[in-house]
């Protein structure tokens, strides 16, 4: 599967998107990622054809859908409010617009959307009775059921409170995967990020400025670059460290995974192989000059990369840049005086300390 945005411009008063133009290839998540006006949802609704561009060619497998009509397109749009008919239940829901014949060769792929989202005790409920994220749950398998040559998705988890948001993003990034579609996701969350992107691209007053995979995105080398503090868009500069890695030990309700050369132990018992994200606050991360026992399950043996004063704290307050491959690293907050009393400067061998408790579990791929 393959999308092509050829000059794609759309102007309105005051503002104008584009020209953009980007080819978006293969069952990947592409997130497009910028301020709220930025042009985000206007580029989906070009895709989708809710939107004539006013120049530009949408081409899905080299073939020119721009003037065709959305309904022709193959094409599901998930938005920020669940579209469900309130007089139907969800089952009725997720098979809506499907043939008799077309509910028979779609029945099994249907009862394994079902199982994905675990809708299967919704499924004689009605629409008006379910939660917020029930309801996107149910419009994001109604559309997939009906086998979408490339799945958009703007802004589906921007209503829900955070621990549905948590737990939709992690079923999203793996039923998407499972579904083997390509998606088009508009955010300016930069945990959807981290959770859900293979690719990123971020979208500022109508311009397409940057588009590379998630890793480059949060790839923190200094070859080109005069002071860490700007390394990446401003998206990417949270008050978290993102780590990513595949899991190779689970037990006594904790997990080992390897990111480079180091292990990582977390709370929780994923399944061996799969690939899991964490946050972690560089308040959380503890710098040692010297090999110590605590309770603290995480102590990684690396290198200072560079020390700065904070853009963001007080002037007691600097961050310390610790490498943890060749062109990634932690983020450590610390205050001067501690900074001063352990002696430490750029090419200092450290540990940094956090425990298991710490890290925010953000992205979790079950590979299949």
């Amino acid at each position: 599967m393959k999308l092509e945005l050829i000059d794609i411009s759309k102007s309105y008063t005051g503002f104008k998107l584009g020209p953009i133009n980007i080819k978006v290839t293969g069952a990947v998540i592409h997130v497009f990622m910028g301020a709220t006006g930025s042009g985000k949802s206007t580029l989906l609704n070009i895709v989708t054809g809710l939107v004539k561009p006013d120049t530009g060619k949408v081409l899905i497998d080299g073939e020119n859908i721009t003037n065709k009509p959305l309904e022709s397109r193959k094409i599901g749009y998930c938005f920020q409010k669940p579209c469900l008919f309130p007089h139907l239940n969800v089952y009725k829901n997720l098979v809506f617009g499907l043939s008799k014949s077309d509910r028979n060769n779609t029945a099994t792929h249907l009862e394994k959307l079902v199982q994905s989202f675990e809708l299967n005790h919704l499924l004689e409920r009605n629409t008006e009775d379910l939660s917020g994220g029930e309801m996107q749950k149910v419009s994001l398998a109604r559309m997939l059921v009906l086998k979408p040559k490339i799945m958009l998705l703007d802004e589906p988890l921007a209503h829900l409170d955070s621990l549905t948001k948590n737990k939709l993003r992690m079923d999203i990034r793996n039923i998407l995967v499972e579904e083997k579609v390509l998606a088009l996701y508009v955010t300016h969350f930069k945990e959807d990020v981290y959770a859900l992107a293979d690719n990123v691209s971020i979208i500022q007053w109508g311009q397409l400025v940057r588009t590379d995979t998630l890793s480059k995105f949060l790839s923190r080398g200094v070859k080109n670059r005069s002071t860490f503090n700007h390394y990446n868009p401003e998206i990417f500069e949270s008050n978290h460290n993102y780590i990513e890695g595949r899991v190779i030990e689970t037990k006594s309700g904790t997990s080992v995974f390897m990111t480079g050369d180091f292990k990582i132990e977390i709370m929780g018992e994923f399944p061996l192989g799969s690939i899991v994200g964490i946050m972690v606050k560089p308040e959380d991360i503890i710098i040692s000059k010297e090999q110590v026992k605590t309770s603290a399950r995480n102590s990684i043996k690396t290198v200072v990369a560079g020390i700065i004063k904070s853009p963001t704290e007080n002037s007691g307050v600097v961050e310390v840049y610790l490498n943890i491959h060749s062109d990634s690293y932690l983020r450590s907050k610390i205050t001067i005086e501690s900074k001063n009393e352990l002696e430490i400067s750029k090419g200092d061998t450290v540990y940094a300390i956090f425990k298991a408790t710490a890290p925010e579990i953000i992205r979790k791929e079950i590979l299949k």
